[in-house]
């Protein structure tokens, strides 16, 4: 092989992570297009490739590509964001984003909320164990009383 073949070959690889792999949610196709899209999207942070290409590559209709896209969407490990022109349903651009896991709690919660959580946790771990030791302590005073 001379080095013109091998500059003119893809230098990308597909990654197929853990989470992905392993949803029981996911069809073993959307698995595959999820790789896919971890291999487009390594150059530029975002994967810009149309339902059409993934039609061709793969060789099955618009109806299968939509599916498996969906299945990525609602499992939480991509995001799509479509550009519209101006006043028409015309898609100007559409982006794919990927998530190596799945959205696991809501950020849009207000910072007191999870603040809260936390703090209930903690104080009640932090009450257990200061009666625990004020237990300890009134024994071991008892016994020096008695002594």
């Amino acid at each position: 092989m001379n080095s013109t073949n091998k500059d003119s070959e893809p230098a990308y690889f597909a990654v197929l992570v853990a989470p992905v792999r392993y949803d029981k949610r996911l069809s073993p196709s959307a698995k595959l297009l999820y790789a896919e899209i971890t291999a487009l999207t390594n150059k530029l942070g975002f994967c810009y490739a149309s339902n059409s290409y993934f039609e061709k590559l793969y060789d099955v209709s618009k109806q299968s590509i939509n599916n498996w896209l969906k299945n990525l969407e609602e499992c939480g490990f991509i995001q799509r964001h479509i550009y519209r022109a101006k006043g028409s349903k015309e898609i100007l651009n559409r982006y794919i984003t990927i998530f190596d896991k799945p959205m696991q709690i809501n950020l849009n919660r207000p910072i007191q909320e999870i603040l809260n959580d936390n703090t209930i946790t903690l104080n009640s771990k932090l009450n257990i164990s200061l009666k625990n030791e004020n237990k300890s302590f009134k024994k071991l005073t008892r016994s020096r009383v008695l002594k």
